[in-house]
């Protein structure tokens, strides 16, 4: 028996009968629920399993991933388990939000009053030893901490995941808002797990969704897909200028090219910091940046943002995609301009080490025009 993308898609497809699904190319819809999802098979062991999952919905502007792992007493079980975790897991909580079951209020500031729906999944426990009383326990420890770092997307989706051994070699905790890891909520989750009094491996997944109320929604013109070809674009433009010897004119001819002036500026500010971010291991990074805007300083955390995220996994997938010429070149050009990068070279030459440098937020200069997005 073969373990691909065709199995999952099958075993999806006849799990969700009662949801109307059907396939269609390479995802599995679920008419009743207006959603769609693609699964990427990424590994198949003889006792282990992983699985990607995109689910999307017209209803959204960006997709929601998810990536469950399991281990089982042979292929098929693994694959069963990792099918059965996201099923129980981000799918319930997305099919709770979508029939609009359970909703809670919630409310976040960002340039403003962003009222919510929030939607808490269930806790997808392994092991006994850990029982779970109270579904709310992590939103209720999380919840304020959230409010300060979601911005004005149309939806957000919160995960949780907590692991203890038992055996005291291993405890973790992790907090990703819309799959990108925010380390000081993650620390908040690995001290929970680590007050547990289990002796053999347990561990806890959680999902929250928030889905903004229209009467708060401020339409965002792009989506991911939008700011992956802005990205790419903006790289074969800069590489261009690059080896014209013009990069002293990219910022302005990007925003030409572009048409847009607030998304130009942070395409030109975010990617060399997000080469920072994924190249220099070690180093915590601030998890909020400045901006200097009409002579006021303005803080906000990156997660807030429509772009930043964004702009920082679509810089890391052109890279690899093959569209630009030398990407070493273009790669260490943007890098060497980041201020983050900087700090830490000159800090790692006067004798510091990385583990125990703590970066502060970077401050970026905009003109009047921009605006935070």
């Amino acid at each position: 028996m073969t373990f691909d993308n065709n199995y999952i898609i099958d075993d999806l497809r006849k799990c969700y009968k009662e949801l109307g699904s059907f396939v269609s190319g390479d995802r599995v819809v679920l008419s009743k629920l207006n959603v769609a999802v693609k699964p990427e098979v990424y590994q198949i062991k003889e006792r282990m399993a992983t699985v990607g999952y995109h689910i999307y919905s017209p209803e959204w502007k960006n997709e929601i991933f998810e990536v469950s792992s399991s281990l089982g007493s042979d292929t098929k079980t693994a694959v069963g388990m990792a099918q059965g975790g996201f099923m129980f897991g981000i799918m319930e909580a997305v099919q709770t939000m979508m029939n609009n079951i359970n909703a809670r209020e919630f409310d976040s500031d960002f340039n403003g009053l962003h009222k919510w729906k929030l939607y808490i999944g269930n806790v997808v426990a392994t092991g006994k030893e850990v029982p779970v009383d109270d579904v709310k326990i992590y939103w209720e420890v999380l919840k304020d901490e959230i409010a300060q770092r979601i911005g004005n997307q149309d939806i957000c989706y919160i995960k949780i995941y907590a692991a203890n051994s038992g055996d005291g070699k291993f405890v973790t905790g992790e907090c990703r808002i819309n799959n990108n890891k925010i380390d000081s909520l993650s620390k908040i989750i690995e001290d929970m797990a680590k007050t547990w009094k289990n002796k053999n491996f347990a561990s806890h997944k959680q999902f929250f969704l928030l889905k903004q109320e229209e009467e708060t929604l401020k339409e965002y013109p792009y989506n991911n897909a939008d700011i992956y070809d802005a990205v790419e674009k903006s790289l074969m433009l800069y590489e261009k200028v690059m080896n014209d010897g013009k990069e002293n004119l990219y910022s302005q001819v990007l925003e030409e090219f572009l048409g847009d002036s607030s998304l130009a500026q942070d395409i030109y500010n975010f990617i060399p910091e997000a080469f920072a971010e994924f190249s220099v291991e070690g180093v915590r990074f601030s998890e909020s940046v400045q901006f200097n805007l009409r002579g006021n300083t303005r803080t906000f955390y990156k997660s807030q943002l429509a772009t930043y995220y964004p702009i920082l996994n679509s810089a890391a997938g052109v890279l690899d995609s093959g569209v630009l010429k030398d990407p070493r070149k273009v790669f260490e050009n943007l890098l060497y301009s980041s201020a983050s990068f900087n700090a830490v070279n000159n800090a790692l030459n006067d004798g510091s080490k990385p583990e125990n440098l703590i970066l502060t937020d970077t401050l970026f200069n905009v003109t009047d025009d921009y605006t935070v997005r």
